[in-house]
């Protein structure tokens, strides 16, 4: 689990990350026109926290266009219900102080109440943006890359990888 410090610096993106125009451009020649859009319906910040990712498993020369492709998307489920800054620190203290609380809050179906709806993003996200992604036309391998984003696959090296990244950004 990521430390205080972590969390601090992460928090603090969600206010002052922000693509420059060229991380931008990038980003629009390596994601097909509808997946782009997908990617531009994110706040700046999961834009930023995406693009950081993918430059992530560049660097560790990463090349699978799928893999690169579910990095830039990995968090687009979040868009279907947008989240303020308050309601990811509570997903963040409620994954701490209560994991198994909050896995269940977020399992539970039915429009949630004001207070688990953040549990209920975190925890439906990666099949929300898994969908979206397949319905713009994303490959097979980046829907499944996005669908598990958040679960535990040892044997799987380019999920283990996805997951690496995105917990170091």
């Amino acid at each position: 689990m990521p430390g205080a410090r972590y969390r601090v610096t992460q928090f603090a993106r969600l206010f002052t990350g922000r693509l420059t125009l060229q991380a931008r451009a990038e980003a629009q020649t390596w994601l097909a026109p509808p997946l782009f859009e997908l990617f531009c319906r994110m706040t700046p910040a999961e834009q930023y926290h995406a693009y950081e990712v993918r430059q992530t498993l560049a660097a560790q020369r990463q090349v699978d266009p799928d893999l690169l492709t579910a990095a830039l998307l990995h968090d687009v489920g979040k868009t279907r219900m947008p989240l303020a800054a308050w309601e990811r620190a509570l997903i963040v203290l409620g994954n701490h102080l209560a994991p198994q609380a909050a896995d269940a809050w977020g399992r539970m179906g039915g429009s949630p109440l004001w207070w688990r709806r953040p549990f209920v993003v975190s925890r439906q996200h990666p099949a929300w943006g898994a969908e979206m992604v397949r319905v713009a036309g994303g490959a097979p391998r980046t829907v499944e890359l996005i669908l598990h984003h958040q679960n535990n696959h040892p044997l799987d090296p380019m999920l283990q990888a996805l997951q690496s990244a995105d917990n170091s950004n």
